[in-house]
């Protein structure tokens, strides 16, 4: 399949939450060949497995501003990046009660202008799940492992720099993050929920310069009318 993507500053936030207000906008076009198997291993497991090759044009690739700020948002930089997705996940089902995924994901990046496909992960692991007991006490988990971020820094003098065909880059490292959840159903309309956001206290960095916060806690209710 292929076709054109209608570029807006809607979808380059939701990706990159900082990024400026003063960038160009071009439509990306793109074209995807994929295939895949999936099916079930019992009336509880299920899995799905494919591999994609996509070529695109004008993709939207993300740096810390250096011109326009004091690097304190990021600019887009646009590429031809030739990109392919190795995937696969398997669930496990029984009935309402219990619901486990495990999803992973490998992307192979090759831009035409750029050593690198800049903030593109390359490795993704995910596993959450759900535990239901009685409709009533509804127990959530999830965990992410993300790795393989490279971004484009300007200052040679920061530590652990690279460079490559001229251009200094810096590994992001690991990104671990684990939240738990949990929600209490007093009735059909009304619920009571807690939600513990990455519990291990990892200040890593999905964007450079950006650590995230270490440990979130939110509570609250919900009605429905």
């Amino acid at each position: 399949e292929g076709g054109l993507k209608q570029q807006r500053f809607e979808l380059l936030a939701n990706e990159n939450e900082f990024i400026g207000s003063n960038n160009q906008l071009k439509n990306e076009s793109r074209y995807e060949f994929y295939f895949g198997i999936k099916g079930t291993l019992s009336s509880r497991i299920s899995f799905n497995a494919n591999v994609a090759f996509a070529n695109l044009r004008n993709h939207a690739l993300f740096v810390n501003d250096t011109i326009y700020s004091s690097g304190n948002q990021f600019r887009v930089e646009y590429d031809t990046v030739s990109m392919t997705t190795i995937s696969a996940s398997i669930s496990y089902q029984h009935n309402e009660k219990l619901k486990v995924d495990v999803i992973g994901k490998f992307n192979s990046y090759e831009a035409k202008n750029n050593p690198y496909a800049w903030n593109k992960t390359q490795l993704e692991l995910i596993t959450r799940g759900s535990y239901n007991i009685a409709d009533k006490l509804i127990a959530k988990v999830d965990f992410s492992l993300e790795t393989g971020r490279r971004a484009r820094v300007f200052d040679p003098t920061i530590e652990e720099v690279e460079m490559e065909d001229g251009i200094h880059f810096k590994k992001l490292g690991v990104l671990a993050d684990a939240n738990l959840g949990v929600e209490f159903r007093y009735t059909k309309r009304l619920s009571i929920f807690a939600n513990f956001n990455n519990v291990a206290a990892q200040s890593y960095q999905r964007w450079f310069g950006y650590p995230v916060n270490a440990f979130q806690f939110m509570a609250g209710l919900t009605f429905r009318f």
